[in-house]
């Protein structure tokens, strides 16, 4: 009996040891991995705050709202801002006269359609082209859809009124609050360094908590269930899209926590979980409810699920 007890304890304390082990190299994996990646946004995304006016996009985005819709989708390409300073720079361009429906698709797709986000979701997934371009590809749609459809059925601002409006810091987006439009170049380079600062840390937050529920995932749910799950068509998009929900990683690192699941979940879930996480987390809903009317977030947030559902379906039965 003492020989049973005594090899149990012994593989006991071999298996603990060794879960113990995979777990610090898949974590740490995903750290250094996304970290540069982190780094370059939150440095590219202070620098456009300071350094770039609202009223640079404001020229760029025409009045009319189909087209300013369509230039919306792809201003992540010269602007690759954080999705979680997008909030208050689309209300910003609202109340300086740009659509409604451009807002909303500029908002959407600038913190995934950008030159950040795509090299670092190929360096995840190993210069995996066809990844990249269904996330790049799968946010386009849903932004131009989903400015298409505000476009028919929200007439107004759908902003709160000022007075509702309190100044107020949340997160890593207290950058974009103040104006530091009218500063000197001294200044601007200081408030960059800040905001950059502020914006890393508080962002590496939610990636460490991201890269470690995602290695512990992999490390205690049992194999069997997670290809259970991660296999199946509609399942797994539902519970990679609230793991992104919750989790709220920034657009720039969130790739390497997919690519971390991506032997055992669907291509479709891994796409949905990178494009609804940007779009539409914890913290993003937040900040929506502070700004915009309350029905217009719930069907904001209506929209973008059943699009990035749908559009993630499709690639799992294709």
């Amino acid at each position: 009996m003492e020989y049973l007890v005594s090899s149990f304890t012994t593989i006991w304390n071999i298996t603990t040891w060794n879960q113990l082990v995979n777990f610090k190299i898949i974590l740490l994996s995903i750290i250094i991995e996304a970290f540069p990646f982190l780094l370059l946004s939150v440095i590219i995304s202070s620098l456009l705050n300071n350094f770039v006016s609202e009223n640079s996009l404001r020229n760029i985005i025409p009045k009319d709202n189909l087209l300013s819709i369509i230039i919306a989708c792809f201003l992540g390409l010269l602007f690759p801002v954080c999705d979680c300073g997008m909030v208050p720079i689309v209300r910003r361009l609202i109340l300086k006269g740009i659509p409604l429906p451009a807002g909303i698709a500029f908002m959407l797709a600038a913190p995934i359609v950008n030159p950040v986000v795509g090299t670092a979701t190929a360096f995840a997934f190993q210069n995996n082209s066809n990844v990249v371009l269904l996330r790049l590809g799968v946010a386009l749609i849903v932004a131009f859809c989903t400015g298409i459809i505000i476009n028919v059925f929200f007439k107004g601002s759908e902003l709160k009124a000022l007075s509702q409006i309190q100044s107020h810091a949340h997160g890593c987006c207290q950058h974009v609050t103040a104006n530091h439009i009218d500063c000197s170049l001294t200044n601007k380079i200081f408030n960059t360094i800040r905001d950059a600062s502020n914006e890393f840390f508080e962002m590496g937050k939610y990636l460490f908590m991201g890269a470690m529920l995602g290695a512990l995932s992999q490390i205690v749910v049992p194999h069997e269930m997670l290809v259970t799950l991660g296999q199946h068509s509609f399942l797994s998009i539902g519970a990679m899209m609230l793991f992104a929900f919750f989790i709220s990683v920034c657009s720039a690192a969130d790739a390497f926590i997919a690519a971390s699941f991506n032997a055992n979940f669907t291509v479709g879930s891994l796409v949905a979980f990178m494009v609804f996480g940007p779009m539409i987390d914890l913290k993003n809903i937040l900040m929506l409810l502070h700004t915009f009317h309350t029905r217009f977030v719930v069907c904001l947030i209506l929209i973008i699920i059943i699009l990035c559902s749908s559009a993630a379906y499709i690639i799992n039965i294709v």
